[in-house]
């Protein structure tokens, strides 16, 4: 019966991202099946993290992957192609127009406040969330994951925010208030 369970957590897993296919493939995007796709794909994670921890979350991903990659891969087989589709020539402001200034120190303050203040506060963050799930009973290992796992998305959350700020001092404020909470996570770390 416990196999089961996982085993439904997997099959959970397909049927969303099948869900999601879904409500992407319409000419509106349908809010409704994209909420059940996504509720359907937490309810399969939290399954089968209750069946078998962390093990079983990586289990259930992994269907879901590959859910999704064949239903790429279908995608990609039949969708035609255009031979006469232009690539656009749009510019993002990536590179000075004619004798504009380089702003090379700008652009390095972004990139160190990007790649790397980002990433310490994000490893911090990460710290605290396995403190907190240290602190609700699991297994070592199983915080561990869940570190792992939280570093990378809080990176890509906090860099996504930064770079949607276009003034440095609203950036700082960004990180100033990520990097509260990742020494409020550290210290609860060290105390727990």
């Amino acid at each position: 019966m416990a196999d089961m369970l996982l085993a439904g957590a997997a099959a959970a897993s397909i049927v969303a991202i099948g869900v999601l296919r879904l409500a992407w493939s319409r000419p509106r995007r349908s809010t409704a099946l994209n909420n059940v796709g996504w509720a359907m794909l937490l309810a399969a994670s939290i399954i089968a993290g209750v069946h078998s921890g962390a093990w079983g979350i990586s289990i259930a991903a992994i269907f879901a992957m590959a859910a999704a990659l064949l239903w790429l891969a279908h995608a990609a087989l039949l969708s035609p192609s255009s031979p006469g589709a232009k690539v656009s020539n749009r510019r993002v402001r990536m590179l000075p127009e004619g004798s504009e200034p380089l702003q090379l120190g700008r652009r390095l303050v972004t990139f160190l406040m990007i790649a790397v203040a980002a990433a310490l506060i994000s490893t911090a963050v990460a710290i605290g969330v396995r403190a907190l799930v240290l602190l609700v009973g699991a297994a070592e290992a199983d915080a561990n994951v869940a570190a792992l796992a939280a570093m990378p998305l809080a990176w890509t959350v906090l860099s996504y925010v930064l770079l949607m700020k276009e003034a440095h001092a609203a950036q700082g404020r960004v990180l100033l208030t990520w990097a509260v909470a990742g020494g409020a996570a550290c210290i609860l770390e060290l105390i727990a």
